[in-house]
């Protein structure tokens, strides 16, 4: 089914992350890298226990992936956030327990075999911010999801900008 909905350019195809299910791990996927953060070790939160990051594709659809803290080593120089990238072959993992940061029944995890290729910013537009509305988010709180989002308040004024020293 995933290889009926890839999307095929030039010679090669690149997946669709609406279709990402664990039933594979080749999965060929063109995405803008919209947020990355790096998560401590509990224990010790001087020392990195992963990066996560939040992929786009080109249809707007988004999907949590997850670097081990050896494999970023290896990335670290090459990935970074708001850039666009190829990335191939995955481990496909259902969602950890707690908050949610997609929509996507599941998430990515790098291994040794995961690679990676920067593209040009130009490839295609990814929006950065989801924005949900307060009533959106009664609803998800109400259904009991957790999910991370883009909030903003009510605006109350605007000035020019300033820049700083």
């Amino acid at each position: 089914m995933a290889e009926a909905r890839a999307v095929v350019q030039g010679n090669t195809h690149h997946d669709k992350v609406v279709d990402v299910c664990a039933m594979r791990l080749d999965w060929n996927l063109v995405v803008g890298v919209v947020r990355m953060y790096e998560l401590p070790i509990p224990s010790n939160p001087s020392d990195l226990y992963q990066v996560d990051m939040i992929l786009q594709d080109k249809e707007g659809d988004r999907i949590l992936c997850s670097i081990p803290k050896a494999d970023f080593e290896i990335n670290k120089t090459l990935i970074k956030e708001f850039g666009i990238y190829k990335m191939q072959d995955f481990i496909v993992q259902p969602p950890s327990r707690g908050v949610r940061q997609t929509c996507h029944r599941f998430r990515l995890t790098f291994y040794r075999r995961t690679s990676v290729s920067r593209l040009p910013t130009n490839a295609f537009s990814f929006s950065l911010f989801r924005m949900t509305s307060f009533h959106g988010v009664e609803e998800m709180t109400a259904a009991g999801q957790f999910h991370l989002i883009d909030c903003v308040g009510h605006v109350v004024g605007k000035e020019e900008v300033v820049n700083m020293v």
